[in-house]
């Protein structure tokens, strides 16, 4: 990047330009989708029915109720997303780019922890501490799509006390409280001038407070259906915008993680087969826009997107193979949150295809272990994004971006559990 010599109205309008670009990496589908190792394997299908084990509380804090034992369960799961830049171009009052960008997945490894006691015959305690939203992309420098993503980072880490209760014999509620942290890192390049640019950066996060609930219900010793509901969240980030430490300002800017619901139903064939199905909707078309507050009034702006609610439709099967060893296997659809007129570089996600297979062992004593490996394959995603840079010093400067991504992400995950 150039040496950047601008005069600080220009810096201003920069961070303008930058921070009105914000929204695009909280709006789409950032869901981590790694929850529990056992029900990955079913693609989560049978989660909100407790289906597999106490990591079904994420899902369903109900499924608890009842159980004679305590469990602990703690889960690594090994996620990488590749994203393939595909013939992307982009044209700006600076002139057209083009040219491929390497790779802009990344690969992660998220922890998480469930545990569950009874209280007494009806009533149980659980505590479950994972990272339901997050994900990472990264371009080179001389990217295509530079002046409108390089890093782009969102992590968040989730705990959520629950108590369950059997109300009945066939009648389970549950309900709990969440406290989440948010973090953001994004950065971009801004033109300063037709010669010189910078490296912008927005770094933001706060705690946000929500709640979850559900209910399961026995109609049969064979068939259970069940319900999840988790709330919301809002936050209020506060951080640093900078331009290559030029100008660095303090800001706040209100977002929201959306709520969620999971309803779905077990049935068991027989006593080695058992059949799994659930349906998860989230709403993320909540999320209507973004708005930056600088403690320079100069550097504030409001940000528009249109997302759509996303829908994630479940099947699997369970069979066991002796005493000790379950197969489990899945198979999903997802619909995205966004279309190829409001997807960016940020988050260039589409439709996809689950595939997941997993075994359960039992090592004796009360301990368990579950593998697990899911394959998502997503459907060419288009972008055809009109510039909207009219607010920064060069008008123009962030150009169209028109092109298509492959993407695709492997999960491998495995969880220890230990009843007492």
């Amino acid at each position: 990047m150039n040496k950047i010599n601008i005069k600080p109205k220009i810096l201003i309008s920069s961070l303008i330009l930058m921070t009105s670009s914000f929204s695009n990496a909280f709006a789409g589908g950032y869901s981590t989708s790694v929850y529990s190792a056992s029900s990955a394997a079913n693609s989560y299908a049978g989660g909100s029915t407790g289906a597999h084990d106490v990591s079904d509380i994420f899902f369903n804090p109900a499924v608890t109720a009842g159980k004679d034992k305590s469990e602990i369960i703690t889960s690594f799961s090994y996620v990488r997303l590749a994203i393939d830049p595909d013939n992307i171009s982009s044209n700006s009052i600076l002139g057209a780019r083009s040219g491929e960008s390497r790779n802009a997945g990344t690969q992660k490894f998220i922890p998480s922890l469930y545990f569950s006691t009874p209280i007494n015959n009806k009533l149980s305690a659980n505590l479950t501490v994972t990272s339901p939203f997050g994900l990472e992309t990264k371009y080179n420098k001389n990217s295509s799509v530079r002046f409108r993503a390089l890093n782009s980072s969102i992590s968040t880490l989730n705990l959520n006390p629950s108590l369950a209760y059997k109300i009945t014999d066939d009648l389970s509620f549950g309900a709990g409280f969440v406290a989440q942290y948010y973090k953001a890192n994004l950065t971009k390049e801004i033109a300063t001038s037709l010669a010189t640019s910078g490296l912008g950066t927005v770094d933001g996060s706060d705690w946000g407070y929500g709640y979850n609930f559900g209910f399961k219900y026995d109609i049969s010793k064979d068939l259970k259906v069940g319900l999840g509901y988790r709330s919301k969240i809002d936050y209020k980030l506060k951080g640093n915008v900078d331009l290559d430490d030029s100008l660095v300002s303090k800001f706040k800017a209100k977002t929201t993680t959306p709520e969620s619901m999971s309803i779905g139903a077990s049935f068991n064939v027989n006593p080695d087969l058992q059949i799994v199905a659930d349906t998860t909707w989230t709403r993320w078309s909540r999320l209507k826009n973004l708005d930056v507050v600088a403690q320079n009034a100069l550097l504030s702006s409001s940000s528009k997107f249109n997302w759509n609610d996303t829908y994630l439709y479940s099947l699997g099967a369970n069979y066991a193979l002796d005493k000790n060893n379950l197969l489990r296997t899945g198979l999903a659809y997802e619909k995205e949150a966004m279309n190829y007129r409001n997807r960016e570089a940020r988050i260039p996600l589409a439709n996809k295809y689950w595939i997941s297979a997993g075994l359960n062992h039992k090592l004796g004593n009360g301990f368990e272990v579950d593998l697990a490996y899911v394959h998502q394959i997503y459907k060419t995603a288009k972008i055809n994004v009109a510039d909207y840079g009219s607010n920064g010093p060069i008008p123009g400067s962030e150009g169209s971006v028109a092109g298509k991504y492959k993407s695709s992400v492997d999960v491998i995950s495995l969880a220890l559990k230990k009843q007492f």
